[in-house]
């Protein structure tokens, strides 16, 4: 075998490939651009309606397509994974290319998928590309331990509340939907004004090639009139899907009445990774950030208040005692946070090493949140549901293999998701990463929450400098805890260790932002609302309905294409048969 034959060859037209590919990374944070959310797979979807209807060359150049336009975006979409990870092992060369390689993979057959359903189901373009689209984003978030939702496209309209107000109807990956379909309808237009005054209405020998164009309603419209109205039709039907959304989105913004929730008090130690990951010396300046930070010199104002938020693994030790192997625990941490919650008369929420002792000296740990009261008592924790893949749990891998390997691959996971209490209102709380999974918040929410507690430590994500180790991680975690607060109308505290802290309000609005690798501490009143949310009702119903419906055309494309090639289709299909636009 020739060692070409293992290249994989670029596809013909790879100029729209790349520009989409570049619109997608500029959408997200922390460019916070607005119009590449919306034009963003234009291109891809024109070069889609370009694709040869045959199945040998179309199929390879639908795959070729599909996986360079993931290969660019996603690069520019994850590329943190590697310059976060590089520091600490060269194996984030791997957790950077295989989440890459493989999300790439299925953005090439989700485009395949998409073109056999315009060649022989005859979906229009605005059909296609967002049931395939939003399939794919539904796949990312549910593959078990490797699950890897974050910055989906609805995310990138996180920082543009306005504009995002539909996610408490179908929330963020319906979002996705809505902006994937957006640009259908764009790419058909310009492919429908592109054929204007041609015989075929595309290129030479491509899917969208032929004598008659589909309209509407998908019978076949033929000349000059069949065009304009097929012009006129896509041009209302995107004003429509633009305005529709957006008219309710800036209806609900103005109509939502928020009422107060709880009032907290949010601490950022800014203790740098580097120096977390060595336990003593990470305690004792957690410990002496905390004494200042919560001084009243610092954090004056503290009358009232309901709950003072740490960041994750604020205190990087096992807190409580583990008797079957003889560990008392860390009183002297217990102790410190003791005195603050008696002298503030408020509780303290605060990140910790988690334990359950199995008996005769053997014991799970956990990435764990614990709440003491104003008396000084632990009255509840709650245990990290979602893990980060290989640095909190090896997927697939029994914890006990790691036990070699402290605080490294072998966390267990928590399965309860309680709710607590302040005295102003009930909260839910997500660790790290997890307000990228939209089901634990609703899950609060459903079951009575008042507002959402984030506790996070985004150290891994960057470092003061050089400035280029400032990824755009920093900017997008955030922003999935904003659309949470939209998807379900209810507030939201963010505690991160070296920032960005902050407080989100059930529109969206974002407040007492902290700055980056600063400590700081600041008082605030979380906001909330009392809507029940269609969204908290149904749940992920677009991305249900997607992959559905992408399962269901990838399965009737392929019997359409036996019975066709038994019964002689074949050529009929290389002739260039006309999908709909």
């Amino acid at each position: 075998m020739r060692w070409r034959r293992l290249v994989p060859r670029m596809p013909r037209r790879p100029a729209p490939l790349l520009l989409s590919g570049l619109l997608l990374g500029l959408a997200v944070p922390p460019f916070h651009l607005v119009l590449p959310s919306f034009v963003a797979l234009v291109p891809f979807g024109v070069w889609v309606a370009d694709l040869p209807a045959g199945d040998v060359e179309g199929r390879a150049e639908a795959l070729r397509g599909g996986f360079l336009l993931g290969l660019v975006s996603y690069t520019l979409v994850f590329y943190w994974l590697l310059t976060s990870l590089i520091y600490y092992t060269p194996m984030a060369i791997l957790a950077f290319a295989l989440p890459v390689l493989i999300m790439s993979g299925f953005l090439a057959v989700a485009t395949e998928g998409m073109r056999q359903a315009r060649v022989r189901l005859a979906w229009p373009l605005w059909i296609a590309l967002p049931v395939f689209w939003t399939a794919v984003e539904w796949l990312r978030g549910h593959l078990g331990p490797v699950s890897f939702p974050w910055m989906q496209l609805g995310d990138s309209l996180a920082a543009t509340p306005r504009l995002a107000g539909a996610a408490d109807l179908v929330g963020s990956r319906g979002l996705s939907f809505w902006l994937a379909l957006v640009s259908g309808l764009g790419a058909g237009l310009w492919v429908a004004w592109r054929s204007r005054g041609s015989a075929g209405a595309g290129r030479p020998g491509a899917a969208g090639s032929g004598a008659a164009d589909s309209g509407p309603g998908g019978g076949a419209v033929s000349g000059e009139g069949g065009r304009g109205r097929r012009l006129r039709w896509l041009a209302g039907g995107l004003t429509a899907a633009l305005a529709l959304p957006i008219a309710y989105s800036v209806v609900r913004y103005e109509t939502i009445d928020l009422r107060p929730a709880a009032r907290v008090a949010v601490i950022q130690p800014n203790v740098e990774e580097d120096l977390k990951m060595k336990e003593e010396a990470a305690v004792d300046t957690a410990m002496t950030s905390f004494y200042r930070l919560t001084s009243d010199s610092v954090l004056p104002d503290t009358a009232g208040l309901d709950m003072i938020v740490l960041p994750e693994t604020a205190f990087p030790a096992y807190v409580e005692s583990i008797p079957s192997t003889g560990w008392a625990g860390r009183p002297d941490i217990l102790g410190m946070i003791r005195r603050v919650a008696r002298a503030t008369d408020a509780r303290i929420l605060f990140g910790a090493i988690g334990s359950h002792d199995l008996g005769n000296g053997d014991w799970n740990y956990f990435n764990t949140a614990y709440l003491m009261d104003t008396g000084g008592r632990l009255v509840g924790r709650y245990d990290k549901h979602y893990l980060v893949p290989m640095v909190e749990r090896v997927p697939f891998v029994p914890p006990s293999w790691l036990d070699r390997f402290p605080f490294f691959g072998g966390f267990a996971r928590g399965e309860k998701a309680p709710i607590f209490r302040s005295d102003g209102g009930s909260f839910g709380i997500v660790i790290c990463y997890e307000d990228v999974f939209a089901d634990w918040p609703r899950r609060y929410r459903n079951e009575g929450a008042d507002f959402l507690v984030n506790i996070t430590n985004d150290a891994w994500f960057g470092r003061e400098m050089p400035w280029w180790s400032r990824t755009s991680a920093l900017w997008q975690h955030p922003a999935h805890l904003a659309m949470r607060a939209i998807e379900n109308r209810m507030g939201a505290v963010r505690s991160a260790n070296t920032g960005i802290s902050e407080i989100i309000d059930p529109l969206g609005r974002v407040s007492h932002e902290t700055a980056l690798f600063r400590p700081a501490a600041f008082t605030a009143t979380v906001m909330t609302s009392d809507v029940r949310t269609l969204y908290d009702r149904w749940g992920d119903v677009v991305g249900w309905g997607s992959i559905l419906a992408a399962v269901g055309a990838a399965l009737a494309s392929l019997l359409r294409g036996r019975r066709e090639g038994g019964a002689g289709g074949r050529g009929a299909e290389e002739a260039g048969r006309r999908p709909a636009t």
